[in-house]
């Protein structure tokens, strides 16, 4: 804790009372053992050691009272603040160990405060009207999705520093703020940007020197607090070498999401509905797409004029694929690869699953949208792909895993219904 200047005033000056109180005593004992003189010796003693205990109780109020001598002893620094010095008051830092062992010295900037940075070393080249600190270098590793970080481990993210103040597998720092802190450092020249895992997806952000794929515009932004980075970062699978297809732009994904009747999609205005819709949907489109690496089911070309399954959600069959183009005014019958080919179709066929489409044989009359809102994981997964994943297969599993997975990066109860 670093000393005010009134903190060390107040102590100044008790110790001054403390000394007018002792001299006081010390002055009645004399006196008192003056009486045991006779005659006039004894009268003119009293009243001279009378005569000067009040004069010297008199100085010592004045003193007390009297500033001019804390002026002196906490004089003005350069910068409009006050530097206090004195041998014998030790200032401590947030570890709990003296600034110096030799007393103390505080430079604190114009309506600012000094700070001693851990270890015990005190700051030093303050600034008017700030505070100034000691602070470390950015010199912290890049961090990688899905690494394991314990509580206190430091990365670079994007070039910035950040703290873990929670175990945890490997979440986002710019999402998961609950188990990351920011951590300031100083940026090392020709360090370069970071961010992402190794092998950033294509296209996207999360490479090093930033995001190159942020539309500032998006809704999903207010979910996805970083844009495109937080979009790669919720698409790191366990495996190493990821690398996204570029038919996953998060642009396209922005440009797709105002279409008519798409625009209620994580928008509810009720944040825990809306993240959890997010976590839901980026859950089935990871196990559809292997974390966005596949395109088109596997073994199948883009141009084969056939309707295997393509794309985000991987629509599947003539009919979906008719009533998919029919409403969003495209002919996907005559062209299906435009699913597995263009961005933009690519995620309106993905959002017309979700938020038009149902599923009557396996799943009644709710689609997706609507079985998330009412806070059912599970129902998702029946509209999906329920007639061969429920009840209670593996990959139906693996979906309700990523769900989880998901919320926890957007820092959202998941709920209980999560395995169909």
């Amino acid at each position: 804790m670093v000393l005010s200047d009134t903190s060390f005033d107040m102590n100044r000056r008790f110790r001054r009372a403390s000394d007018c109180y002792l001299l006081s005593v010390i002055s009645r004992l004399f006196a008192g053992s003056a009486l045991t003189r006779s005659g006039h010796t004894r009268n003119f003693t009293r009243l001279a050691l009378s005569a000067l205990s009040v004069l010297s109780l008199a100085a010592c109020v004045s003193g007390i009272t009297d500033t001019s001598d804390d002026q002196a002893a906490v004089a003005p620094s350069s910068g409009g603040g006050s530097s206090a010095a004195g041998a014998g008051n030790a200032v401590f830092n947030s570890g709990g160990g003296p600034a110096s062992s030799g007393g103390t010295s505080v430079s604190t900037p114009s309506g600012g405060s000094g700070m001693v940075a851990s270890g015990g070393a005190s700051s030093a080249g303050t600034s008017a009207g700030g505070t100034s600190s000691v602070v470390p270098a950015c010199t912290f590793p890049n961090w990688v999705a899905m690494m394991p970080y314990s509580t206190g481990d430091k990365v670079l993210y994007n070039g910035a520093g950040y703290i873990a103040t929670m175990d945890n597998p490997g979440y986002d720092p710019t999402i998961s703020t609950y188990f990351w802190s920011p951590f300031p450092c100083t940026p090392v020249p020709g360090s370069g940007g970071s961010g992402g895992s190794a092998g950033a997806p294509t296209g996207g952000g999360g490479a090093a020197g930033g995001p190159t794929n942020t539309d500032p515009t998006c809704p999903l932004n207010r979910l996805l607090v970083n844009g495109s980075v937080s979009f790669d970062a919720m698409f790191q699978p366990p495996w190493a070498g990821h690398v996204a297809k570029p038919l996953y732009s998060y642009t396209a994904l922005c440009q797709a999401l105002g279409t008519t009747g798409f625009g209620a999609f994580a928008n509810s205005g009720d944040m825990t509905k809306d993240r959890r819709e997010l976590a839901a949907f980026f859950a089935h489109v990871a196990k559809e797409t292997a974390f966005l690496e596949q395109t088109d089911e596997a073994g199948e070309a883009s141009n084969a004029q056939d309707y295997h399954g393509r794309g985000a959600i991987q629509i599947t069959g003539e009919s979906n694929y008719q009533a998919a183009g029919q409403y969003l005014g495209k002919d996907l019958v005559n062209n299906p690869g435009l699913v597995s080919t263009d961005p933009l179709t690519n995620w309106q066929s993905a959002l017309w699953f979700w938020m038009i489409n149902y599923n009557p044989g396996t799943a009644g009359v709710q689609n997706c949208h609507q079985a998330i809102l009412a806070g059912d994981f599970a129902q998702t997964t029946r509209i999906i792909n329920g007639g061969i994943e429920c009840p209670g297969s593996q990959s139906a599993q693996d979906r309700a895993q990523y769900y989880e997975n998901n919320c926890s990066a957007l820092m959202v109860d998941p709920g209980t219904l999560l395995v169909c």
